[in-house]
């Protein structure tokens, strides 16, 4: 993982905030210095400019889950299955605890206008799929997984449902089951949800079976 200061790393969370609240261009290196409590030749001299920042705050982020993919990969004690099922766990994990960063990725893949952080987004989402390939060929050679999978598309639903999640959140939250439940409390029962709901779907999908 990048080896940033506990400074550094202050700033590039204040940044993420802001970012996702009032967008990219709505934020300034004031607001962030402000925010972050240090002076704006800081942030300067840590990161060059407020581009540079933004792109610090996706390799951060974005670090984190190229380790977990490889070491995955890497790992001979788990069966596929088993690795898929981490993998559903963590991206829910991911994107219901970084609520932040999922809003600032939304907003940077929909920006028509090209930029270094689009291409690591896109970057990363291709390195997924490249480690993800073996995971899912080499079940299928061995008759665990059927040959009819679309790994594009599997990923897509993966990922679709969990950016669709976020939003759809205060909806599911309006169900008078939930009205007493503190906040975190229901952010775990909808991680367990919809981990449930996709682990369900992928065993279908893989392995046609319930």
């Amino acid at each position: 993982m990048e080896g940033y200061s506990e400074k550094q790393l202050g700033i590039i969370l204040v940044a993420e905030r802001l970012f996702a609240d009032k967008g990219f261009h709505g934020t300034s290196v004031r607001d962030i210095a402000q925010e972050a409590d240090v002076n704006i030749a800081m942030i300067s001299y840590y990161f060059g400019s407020k581009e540079k920042l933004l792109e610090a705050v996706f390799r951060y982020r974005m670090t984190a889950s190229r380790v977990f993919i490889q070491e995955l990969v890497d790992n001979d004690t788990m069966g596929p299955l088993e690795k898929i099922y981490s993998l559903v766990d963590r991206f829910t994990n991911k994107m219901l605890n970084e609520q932040h960063f999922q809003c600032l990725m939304n907003r940077e893949q929909m920006n028509s206008e090209p930029s270094p952080v689009k291409d690591l987004i896109w970057e990363l989402k291709t390195e997924m799929m490249g480690l993800m390939v073996p995971i899912v060929t080499r079940a299928q050679e061995q008759g665990i997984f059927y040959k009819d999978v679309d790994i594009v598309l599997l990923m897509s639903t993966l990922f679709g449902t969990l950016h669709q999640v976020v939003p759809a959140k205060s909806y599911i939250r309006s169900d008078p089951e939930f009205a007493n439940l503190p906040d975190d409390e229901f952010v775990e029962y909808l991680k367990i949800r919809v981990s449930a709901h996709l682990k369900k779907l992928f065993k279908a999908i893989l392995t046609h079976e319930f």
